[in-house]
């Protein structure tokens, strides 16, 4: 076969291959990897490209005829069973409207609405491997992970026995089992799984024709009714508890100021009680003693006028007293006749010194006399110890 021959025979090979393959330039998103394929024999560098022949995020590429470029998107992806789960559409993908069905350990059959977010590794190593092991596209690997995780799920919840479904912890921790293994299986071939969320569970058996029997589930759910009644009617319980306990407290705070208070009064009380005591008490001490002292002295006085000198030192008593008073009238005692009060107008001068006359006239118990001065009249009633009742008449004005 000559040159020409050769080359019309590449042409027209070219020309198919053209036909079947999207050639020309092609433009990577920007979370968009793309694994480079060439439909030639192994022998002349056919096959899946290395590592340095990855299109990156943004990277414009020359797709030639032999060339096939296998693109992925390494934006999380979700996935989710159960109805009203997702639409099916975008990132966030519906797997099924029917939710996971598996059983407890106790033999009740379990129904389960979760989701997956997962991605594929934006790693050229990663994804060449990906390429040459598991898919060429997201379909594919999107159908991987749906296996994977449904069957650990499966796995992992038949292990919880009816009791520990409604255990939040215990749930939790077996979930989270759910994702290890799921990673553990797909983290070598490129996958990586980031997140399992079980959204809901419920007890049923799926029936023919799209039905469920939710009698243990409605079950359940009047016992769990039942149960946060009670634990709505624990809490409020606690309240007043805690309520009735603040109101103690502050009547007891209350309680201790009032005896504090009246402990206070009382001591204050006591020591100015105590202090007027013990003023009163001196005091009286000092009145006794003075009054003891007066009793003394008037005992003296009296024993002194008792004696024979007695009448001179009542008279002088009595000559002082009056000096003192200077008074210019005296009022005598009611006189005898009609009981008539009488008044006499009497010198001082002339009292004082007609007073030796008048007690001489007492002792002598005389009747009245007329004195040298017939202007004054004094007259003689009585005579008391120490000082003689006197009363005087006056004729003149």
């Amino acid at each position: 076969m000559n040159m020409r021959a050769l080359f019309s025979s590449f042409l027209l090979a070219s020309a198919v291959v053209v036909s079947g393959c999207d050639t020309g330039f092609q433009h990577m998103g920007t979370t968009e990897y793309g694994v480079r394929f060439r439909t030639l024999p192994p022998v002349v560098g056919g096959g899946v490209g290395s590592a340095n022949s990855v299109a990156l995020p943004l990277q414009t590429v020359v797709v030639l005829p032999w060339e096939t470029i296998y693109r992925f998107d390494t934006s999380p992806q979700y996935l989710s069973w159960g109805k009203g789960m997702g639409d099916g559409g975008g990132s966030s993908q519906l797997v099924q409207d029917e939710d996971v069905y598996t059983r407890a350990r106790d033999g009740n059959e379990a129904a389960l609405k979760l989701t997956v977010r997962y991605r594929i590794k934006p790693d050229p190593e990663s994804l060449v491997k990906l390429v040459q092991n598991v898919a060429r596209n997201q379909q594919e690997v999107r159908q991987l992970v749906i296996a994977v995780v449904r069957s650990e799920i499966r796995t992992n919840m038949n292990k919880l026995r009816t009791s520990e479904y409604r255990d939040d912890k215990k749930r939790n921790e077996t979930v989270d089992e759910t994702l290890r293994s799921a990673q553990s299986h797909l983290g070598p071939l490129g996958i990586e799984v980031e997140a399992i969320n079980l959204k809901q569970y419920r007890f049923v058996r799926p029936l023919p024709g799209d039905e469920e029997d939710t009698r243990y589930q409605d079950r359940l759910r009047e016992i769990q009714e039942k149960e946060q009644d009670i634990e709505g009617e624990r809490s409020r319980i606690e309240t007043v508890k805690a309520k009735k306990q603040k109101e103690y407290s502050e009547a007891e705070s209350l309680y201790n100021a009032r005896i504090s208070e009246a402990k206070g009064f009382k001591e204050q009380s006591v020591v100015q009680g105590d202090g007027y005591y013990t003023a009163r008490s001196n005091e009286a001490k000092a009145i006794l003693a003075e009054g003891t002292a007066e009793i003394a002295g008037l005992t003296k006085q009296i024993a002194a006028l008792s004696g024979k000198g007695g009448q001179a030192i009542l008279r002088l008593e009595v000559a002082k007293q009056l000096a003192q008073a200077n008074p210019r009238f005296v009022a005598m005692n009611q006189g005898q006749q009609g009981g008539a009060l009488e008044l006499s107008k009497t010198d001082i001068n002339q009292l004082l010194r007609q007073l030796g006359v008048a007690e001489g006239l007492v002792d002598q118990a005389k009747p009245a006399q007329t004195m040298p001065d017939k202007t004054q009249k004094i007259e003689v009633q009585s005579a008391s110890p120490g000082v003689g009742g006197l009363q005087g008449e006056s004729n003149g004005k």
